[in-house]
């Protein structure tokens, strides 16, 4: 994942979450009935369906942009697995 990913998807997912919860629970944007809800899915439960779709662009973003740098990756694998780890520790 690099961040042009990332930033992506985290903006897509909430602009459509947003723009979902305010038409149908603000009757913004024509607004609606429970008979209009997309896939059957109430504004209270559409959040599965924007982190959804949050991660499918997500991924198709990255896969067309540029990696991050290397020192960048190689920072967040020092994070991902720290020095010393499955060392035993004295306590």
């Amino acid at each position: 994942m690099n961040s042009q990913g990332a930033i992506s998807g985290m903006v897509v997912g909430i602009v459509l979450m947003l723009f979902y919860m305010m038409k149908f629970k603000l009757d913004m944007f024509g607004g609606g009935t429970s008979a209009d809800w997309w896939f059957g899915t109430s504004p209270e439960g559409f959040g599965t369906i924007a982190m959804c779709v949050n991660v499918v662009i997500s991924l198709v973003v990255s896969r067309v942009t540029a990696a991050p740098p290397q020192d960048v990756q190689d920072m967040v694998e020092s994070i991902r697995i720290p020095s010393g780890a499955g060392e035993a520790h004295d306590h």
